[in-house]
């Protein structure tokens, strides 16, 4: 594997949580819509309904119209068929919304509607029946567009009830500024209130605010007054919880955090920072030098530092300093007081797995492939063996280093297995969450395996997992049994091991112990294979040399 041309050029993603409210990766439609046709055609719609003459009359509304239009992602226009009964007023509820929310002080804007009630199902457990189900499938069955025209029978529950009670299908409509992470405190916000997301739609304007769209299940009234009080209360709730405030007990578990660095804190004096080779939403990477050692700098920007996010920086010295393994990145030390907040590890020049995956759209021999994963599961099984659980494991936090080493980075969310408390929260990153997370239950070092399995099928496949999904749609989707397709072309022993590491239950997933046996099984029976082939050549050739 040689490394990636543009060396050292994003070292890890600091922030992966940006984008949940973006499209997915896949490259978009050659073809623009005609706004001009898709605003003639919205007027035709409202003009039908015999509602709107007031509006239409005007010729502000026009121009404001199109405004709304060509703020919103491509992808928003794509999604509407205008056919549909009731479109074209979607269309103006979204417009209306985000009028709203241009008002700082009225953010964040939250709207619920009923839609309608439909019959739950006996499986309505959230698995769906055939775990291989097509991503196409899947997205006809997510996409808000087609909830009135799918019939009640056909259509796929992610519910997690599973009483045979009629469901009434609501929808909530969230807007405010669009920041990293935003997007998986609202799901969590959501389920708290006891709401499953069965839809969701999400998007990013151009100005800098989202319009996140579910249809969720769970609020027992056609009546949603209540519901929007109930989800605001739950917000004030969390934003008022220890963990967001600045009362003595956080500061003291700030001032013990920081006694426990202890040893690894460093003179910021000895530290040389040079050019920034990435940038996430709060923090960036440096390259530099410290005591003549090549170095790469995570340093956080203290317009961004508060009480939660200084707590998960010192969490992140703390795993880091306690680990020392040849396939997890060297920690060298910390500056962790203000107004300096740093972690110094090594430097690695091929940057991290996902970029040379694909964006430099590298694809690997099996060989390659079986290396790569058994040195992500030797330092996976490491941290399993140390009690902690990464919580976060995907190919853009697996850094490329000298003679293309392979080493796991990003500790911000690991946790400590025996910490108390069952861990519930979504953390993560989308393509590559356990159900279980996904599901806000108790979850244990397994999660990380599912993990691996995505990295595994990336692999394998140099493919971006669910890349014509959005990250929440492929998160529901994965709630919902679905799992990526996995080409024949790969090793039948590699699928069956991958298979194994994606399964619903935790308890069939392998150990990271049991994956290392088996990986360095195919692995010497593919170079057991490859060196029989090169001697049988070689006697052929040398038979016809005369």
């Amino acid at each position: 594997m040689a490394p990636s041309r543009r060396v050292g050029e994003e070292q890890q993603n600091l922030e992966e949580g940006t984008g949940e409210s973006s499209p997915a990766p896949r490259s978009p439609r050659a073809a623009h819509p005609d706004l001009h046709a898709v605003q003639r055609r919205i007027c035709e719609r409202l003009r039908l309904t015999g509602r709107h003459g007031q509006k239409l009359s005007d010729p502000s509304f026009h121009g404001g119209l199109a405004r709304h239009l060509l703020r919103m992602p491509r992808r928003y226009i794509f999604d509407f068929d205008l056919d549909v009964e009731g479109k074209a007023e979607d269309v103006l509820l979204h417009w209306e919304i985000l009028q709203e929310c241009a008002d700082p002080d009225k953010r964040p804007v939250f709207h619920a509607r009923y839609i309608k009630s439909m019959p739950a199902r006996p499986d309505s457990d959230g698995i769906g029946d055939n775990q291989e189900e097509p991503c196409q499938r899947l997205m006809e069955d997510l996409s808000l567009e087609r909830r009135k025209a799918v019939h009640a029978n056909d259509s796929m529950s992610i519910s997690s009830r599973a009483d045979l009670k009629a469901q009434l299908l609501h929808e909530i409509i969230f807007s405010s500024n669009d920041r990293p992470k935003l997007l998986s405190r609202l799901t969590a916000l959501l389920s708290e209130v006891g709401l499953n997301i069965q839809e969701a739609h999400v998007y990013s304007t151009k100005d800098g605010l989202c319009l996140d769209v579910f249809v969720v299940d769970g609020w027992e009234t056609e009546e949603t007054d209540d519901l929007i009080e109930k989800i605001k209360e739950t917000l004030i709730q969390k934003n008022a919880s220890p963990s967001n405030s600045t009362n003595s007990s956080t500061s003291e578990k700030i001032s013990d955090l920081q006694q426990k660095v202890g040893d690894s804190e460093i003179d910021w004096n000895m530290l040389t920072k040079g050019e920034k080779i990435a940038s996430g939403s709060s923090a960036d990477l440096y390259r530099g030098t410290y005591n003549g050692l090549d170095v790469a700098i995570k340093s956080l920007r203290i317009a961004n530092l508060n009480n939660p996010s200084e707590i998960e920086f010192l969490q992140e010295v703390l795993i880091l300093r306690k680990v020392k393994h040849d396939n997890i990145l060297r920690f060298y030390g910390a500056c962790t007081k203000h107004p300096y907040y740093c972690i110094i590890t090594e430097y690695m020049p091929g940057g991290n797995l996902y970029d040379f995956l694909h964006k430099h759209n590298n694809f690997l021999e099996l060989v390659t492939i079986l290396k790569i994963a058994i040195s992500i599961s030797k330092g996976m099984d490491y941290l399993h063996q140390n009690d902690i659980i990464h919580r976060d494991l995907k190919t853009a936090n697996i850094l490329i280093g000298y003679d293309q080493v392979i080493k796991i980075a990003d500790f911000g969310v690991a946790r400590h297995g025996s910490q108390e408390g069952q861990m519930t929260a979504e953390t993560g990153t989308y393509r590559w969450m356990a159900p279980e997370i996904i599901n806000h239950k108790p979850y244990d070092n397994k999660a990380d395996v599912f993990s691996f399995a995505i990295v595994l099928w990336e692999l394998a496949t140099s493919k971006v997992p669910y890349d014509n999904m959005t990250p929440l749609q492929a998160a529901l989707g994965v709630r919902q049994g679905l799992r990526l397709d996995i080409p024949t072309s790969v090793h039948p022993k590699l699928s069956k091991l991958i298979r194994r590491c994606w399964d619903e239950d935790p308890d069939v997933r392998p150990t990271f112990v049991e994956i290392i046996v088996e990986l360095e099984d195919i692995l010497q029976h593919v170079q057991a294979a490859k060196g029989g082939n090169r001697r049988s050549r070689a006697k052929m050739q040398k038979k016809s040399e005369p």
